[in-house]
């Protein structure tokens, strides 16, 4: 008798709006979150760069990827969760240029496919935003569409996402990917503004068929139980398998 074919596991890619409005954090309580429910999930950040500077947490967890592996829970190898580490704070392909590293897409693909084996979801995350070049011919959105992920856009609630969101929208649409939720994330703890209070609405407006979720302010970036309740709170639920 046949065994039946594993089905392969959801893929989603996560990207943002701009640098440092809290992707990482919203990876990792999704990752968290996963975990909680029983959803068997990796994830990976195919290429890090800025490395070096980058603090060390009092958990001792110094980069994205050390962070996305820590919320997964699994201990995957960091060769597969980030195959490319690069020193300078700059786009992938900039950096490794200047570093004299050559990106090869086949072992992207190589480290995707053994991190995903016996998964039912993996998390990719990307840099900055969906058209950051990784090499002079492949960007983010060409890696997802690549890779087939469905997408995940974290954008940062403040003034100016309204163009960011819908700027990124219309990429994704333009490279034919699957736009599977928007996250608002919030930058701080501090009142909010009038922007900051009325963008969630505004991008209901102008978007009314896309998922729109709302992320909370977390100072605990390394407490993944913490992390996987604001997930929850913040109805990220709906974008597990």
């Amino acid at each position: 008798m046949t065994e039946p074919r594993a089905l392969p596991p959801r893929r989603i890619g996560v990207t943002g709006t701009d640098t440092g409005i809290g992707k990482t954090v919203a990876t990792c309580a999704l990752a968290a979150r996963a975990r909680q429910r029983g959803v068997r999930v990796a994830a990976m950040k195919p290429v890090e760069s800025g490395i070096e500077e980058r603090p060390v947490s009092p958990t001792g967890l110094a980069s994205d990827a050390e962070r996305l592996q820590a919320a997964c829970g699994n201990g995957d190898p960091m060769s597969l969760v980030r195959p490319y580490v690069l020193e300078e704070p700059l786009a992938p392909m900039v950096a490794a240029q200047r570093a004299g590293v050559v990106i090869d897409v086949d072992a992207l693909d190589a480290a995707r496919a053994e991190l995903e084996r016996d998964r039912d979801l993996l998390l990719v995350e990307g840099a900055g935003g969906l058209l950051v070049p990784i090499t002079p011919t492949l960007s983010y959105a060409d890696l997802f569409s690549r890779w087939q992920c469905d997408l995940l856009l974290v954008a940062g609630n403040r003034l100016g996402v309204l163009n960011h969101v819908l700027l990124t929208v219309r990429a994704a649409e333009a490279a034919g990917l699957s736009l599977a939720g928007i996250v608002l994330t919030s930058l701080g703890p501090h009142a909010l503004s009038v922007a900051e209070a009325t963008n969630h609405e505004a991008l209901r407006q102008l978007l009314p068929t896309h998922t729109i979720l709302r992320f909370p302010w977390v100072d605990r970036l390394d407490d993944f139980a913490a992390l996987a309740m604001a997930a929850q709170a913040a109805g990220l639920d709906v974008l597990l398998p």
